[in-house]
């Protein structure tokens, strides 16, 4: 059975983390297909100012290779053989008319696509642990299978409390990644670019300067 993983977020902007974690969940979880899913507007940010589809999309493009510039995609990360032809770029929330954009439907929408694949969805450590209380979300553990960014030392005993709770309650399968992951998030370089602070060791050098030229986050 092939092994669909979907990635969401914001990505506002992508960074060297959402790269990691792509990579990780190709290898670790054996993924054939990684889906980077641009969200229209996430639930938990619906008071928050997000730059405009048009930018996030073609920045996530060009992080992931999927963009018009050649060379310029998987930049500030490992690439390996086969990794581009495995990551695609959907822009089913960002096309939805679905406000804001809700996990279970984008997977619903994937398995429709995917009938005979195991779809997983690619998350953090903090969405693990409070998938109960998202839209739907019992559906979510019920009928999907799940990739967890896991940091060394972060919350440790209590992922393992919820990953067996889950096992016995909806019949989860949660994959724990062990790749290291950089700790950067999109708030803090938004912020490092309005205070004029070097970003280069955030988010690829093709990110960088797509920001400046397109005067972004100032």
């Amino acid at each position: 059975m092939a092994k669909v993983g979907v990635l969401g977020g914001s990505f506002d902007p992508v960074h060297l983390g959402h790269i990691a974690l792509a990579e990780a969940a190709l290898a670790e979880a054996g993924l054939d297909l990684l889906m980077i899913m641009p969200a229209k507007v996430q639930p938990f940010k619906q008071d928050m100012n997000v730059t405009c589809e048009r930018h996030r999309e073609a920045m996530v493009r060009l992080a992931f290779g999927c963009g018009d510039q050649e060379g310029e995609g998987w930049s500030g990360a490992e690439k390996h053989p086969g990794q581009e032809q495995k990551i695609q770029i959907s822009r089913y929330e960002l096309d939805s008319r679905e406000n804001p954009s809700y996990t279970i439907l984008t997977l619903e929408h994937i398995r429709e696509e995917y009938p005979k694949a195991e779809i997983f969805f690619v998350c953090g450590t903090d969405s693990y642990l409070s998938l109960e209380e998202w839209y739907r979300g019992t559906e979510i553990l019920k009928n999907y299978s799940l990739v967890v960014s896991a940091r060394p030392g972060y919350k440790e005993a209590l992922l393992k409390e919820k990953r067996k709770l889950y096992k016995e309650r909806y019949g989860t399968e949660t994959v724990m990644l062990h790749s290291e992951m950089p700790d950067i998030s999109s708030t803090e370089v938004r912020e490092r670019i309005r205070s004029g602070q070097s970003v280069s060791k955030m988010i690829p050098a093709p990110i960088e300067r797509y920001i400046k030229g397109n005067g972004l986050y100032k």
